[in-house]
């Protein structure tokens, strides 16, 4: 049964944002990236779900979908259970990995779908120095060479040339906030150099074992994240703690 709540899209189109719970990442490193493409692959072509359009991020993922919402809704339910599965146990955390269910935008007009394209493949630029073209994690290497994963003909025919549409994406300009958070976030590391820098700086394999240490252990790799000159708010999102108990660590 359709979810009373969900918004139905009558082209079958939605673009789907998941987010790790309470920000947290869902992704830390690139073979866990590399099991959820693989097993979201599965369960896509299993189901005849379409894939135009994808993103992995640290804490989130963006998706854009063409099937009927029933279909969606299954489909996305089995690929995320499974994938808690899998990353849960391989970084031995417990607990709720995602933030509720999926968000569904409706897709209805070809603005709408080229919006959202874009959208997506812009969301690495959030990462201070990446560019688009360079993200390996997202599909829009392959709308610019060898489709992979992604139903690139759909989307592309929309535009005239494949130059149309990298000026398309290149178009596209931040809003005064937004280039507030950009002006500030080069002074920052991004979600994955963080994790990156806490490894190397606790000495530890993955960043989610801090919240299963006891308090003693736990706030002492707090504070040292701390010291080191991680903010707060990123120190809780990418190792899943609360931020007052982030910011009480000593």
């Amino acid at each position: 049964m359709t979810n009373k709540y969900r918004t139905q899209s009558e082209a079958n189109m939605y673009h789907i944002t998941i987010r790790g719970t309470a920000k947290q990442i869902i992704f830390e490193d690139d073979d866990d990236r590399r099991f959820f493409g693989k097993r979201m692959r599965q369960y896509f072509d299993e189901n005849g779900v379409e894939l135009y359009a994808w993103c992995f991020m640290s804490n989130h993922v963006h998706l854009l979908l063409h099937a009927e919402l029933p279909i969606i809704t299954k489909t996305m339910r089995s690929l995320l259970v499974s994938y808690a599965m899998y990353f849960n146990s391989r970084h031995g955390r417990t607990g709720h990995l995602f933030q509720n269910r999926f968000d569904s935008v409706p897709i209805e007009t070809e603005e709408q779908l080229m919006v959202a394209v874009r959208y997506i493949h812009r969301n690495p630029s959030e990462i201070p120095g990446q560019l688009a073209e360079q993200y390996e994690w997202s599909s829009y290497r392959e709308y610019l060479g060898r489709p992979f994963i992604s139903s690139t003909e759909f989307v592309m025919q929309l535009f005239d040339s494949r130059d149309a549409f990298i000026s398309f994406h290149d178009s596209w300009e931040p809003e005064p906030e937004d280039q507030q958070h950009s002006f500030t976030a080069h002074k920052a590391l991004s979600d994955e150099e963080a994790i990156a820098y806490a490894k190397e700086l606790l000495n530890i394999g993955s960043i989610t074992t801090i919240a299963s240490l006891d308090k003693t252990a736990r706030n002492h790799c707090l504070a040292t994240l701390k010291k080191g000159g991680l903010p707060v708010a990123q120190i809780a999102r990418i190792t899943g703690i609360g931020r007052n108990i982030v910011q009480r660590a000593k």
